[in-house]
């Protein structure tokens, strides 16, 4: 197995296992300003062990930490919306539209660095509006049924 496939699967874990402790945070009615910083505090002490094992070092150049910045607001924001809106719904729906966001930075991926475009990857992003008009319909069927 290829190092690539073994960060692939790495992540499917990773992110599958997010899902599942936010739907637990959720059951449990933990507050998600406190799960999303207690997340980012572990991640921010395995980081720095990890970087330390490598033994990797920061060189001093602000461009990481401007460019980690933005990223880490972003997450953060990302992390208390869908913690705060699981509640209003399925963990398999707003895990499944977290998931179809990936389509935001393929298209931006597209448009700023002319990456090619092929077949399928044509079919998958004209699939995520798709997706995500069929969520919204079972949305509407589900609350109907309830109310």
């Amino acid at each position: 197995m290829t190092e690539a496939y073994i960060y692939t699967l790495l992540a499917l874990v990773g992110f599958g296992a997010l899902g599942v402790f936010h739907k637990l945070a959720d059951t449990y009615n933990c507050r998600p300003s406190a799960v999303n910083a207690l997340l980012y505090a572990w991640s921010l002490a395995f980081m720095a062990v990890a970087v330390v094992l490598r033994g990797e070092s920061w060189n001093g150049s602000g461009s990481v930490a401007l460019l980690a910045l933005p990223f880490g607001v972003s997450a953060s924001v990302a992390i208390l919306a869908f913690q705060a809106g699981i509640r209003h719904g399925d963990i398999a729906t707003s895990w499944l539209a977290i998931n179809l966001s990936s389509g935001i930075p393929t298209v931006a991926s597209i448009l700023i660095y002319d990456e090619p475009v092929g077949w399928k990857r044509a079919v998958a992003l004209c699939l995520i509006p798709v997706s995500m008009a069929l969520l919204w319909k079972d949305k509407k069927d589900a609350e109907a049924r309830r109310g």
